[in-house]
C-alpha cells in the first residue's frame, strides 16, 4: 500500500495566498503617492500621512507572511530581512538580532512568532534579543512593564489553548507545540509575577523541550 501524501497546511496556504494578493494593490498605492509627491507639494502633511500608513501595511504584510504563510523546505531569510520584519509596522519592541547570516525559513518563522508573543506581553515596550547556536534558538526580554496572560503562555508549554483565543492573540495558537511538529519550550518567569514591574521573558524555541531559568 503506498504512502499517503502530505496534508497541506491549509491555514499557511491561506494566510500565504492573502499576503500575496495584497501585496499587490499596496505596492501599487505606493508607486502612485510617489508619483504625486513628484508633480506635486512632495512636504504635504496628508501626502506623509498616506505614505506612512502604506508603507506601515505593506512592512506589516511581509510580515504576517512570514509568520503565518507557508514555509517551503529549503528556503531562507536572510539577516537584513529578519530584521526588517521583526521591527516592521512602527512596533515599541527594540530587536537585538544577533544571529548572522541566513536562516531557514521555518526557523525564521518561529523566531517571528515568538517575538510577536513577547511584543503582546510588553504593550508599552521593551528590548528583545535573539540568539541562535546551530538549530537552537534563545529569545530574550525585558520591559518595565508587563501585561501576562498566563494561560495564553501555559499554551506555548504544551497546554491547551484557551477558549475565546481573540485574533490578536492567534500568534500564540500558531506557536504551541500541540499545532506544530516541532517542539518549544518558552519560559516566562514573569507569568509567575503577574504585577512585577521589572521582569525578564524567555522564549526557547528549539528541536527538543529545553527550559531557561
Amino acid at each position: 500500500m503506498s504512502a499517503r501524501p502530505p496534508v497541506p497546511d491549509l491555514v499557511a496556504l491561506v494566510g500565504s495566498r492573502i499576503a500575496h494578493d495584497l501585496a499587490s494593490p499596496i505596492g501599487a498605492i505606493a508607486n502612485g503617492v510617489e508619483l504625486l509627491g513628484l508633480t506635486g507639494p512632495a512636504d504635504s502633511p496628508e501626502l506623509a500621512l498616506i505614505a506612512a500608513s502604506v508603507e506601515n501595511a505593506s512592512a506589516r504584510i511581509k510580515a504576517f507572511r512570514l509568520a503565518f504563510g507557508a514555509a517551503a523546505p529549503g528556503q531562507t531569510v536572510t539577516e537584513a530581512d529578519m530584521l526588517a520584519l521583526a521591527t516592521a509596522g512602527e512596533r515599541k519592541l527594540t530587536l537585538d538580532w544577533q544571529p548572522e547570516g541566513d536562516v531557514p525559513r521555518a526557523e525564521a518563522k518561529l523566531a517571528l512568532l515568538a517575538l510577536m508573543c513577547l511584543e503582546t506581553a510588553m504593550p508599552w515596550g521593551g528590548t528583545a534579543r535573539a540568539n541562535r547556536q546551530g538549530a537552537h534558538w534563545r529569545i530574550t526580554a525585558t520591559a518595565d512593564r508587563l501585561k501576562i496572560d498566563p494561560p495564553l503562555w501555559n499554551a506555548l508549554d504544551g497546554a491547551a489553548l484557551p477558549e475565546g483565543l481573540a485574533a490578536a492573540q492567534v500568534h500564540f495558537a500558531f506557536s504551541s507545540p500541540r499545532r506544530r511538529r516541532r517542539r518549544a519550550s518558552f519560559t516566562s518567569p514573569a507569568a509567575r509575577w503577574p504585577s512585577a514591574s521589572a521582569s525578564d521573558l524567555r522564549a526557547a524555541p528549539c528541536h527538543r523541550p529545553r527550559r531557561y531559568t
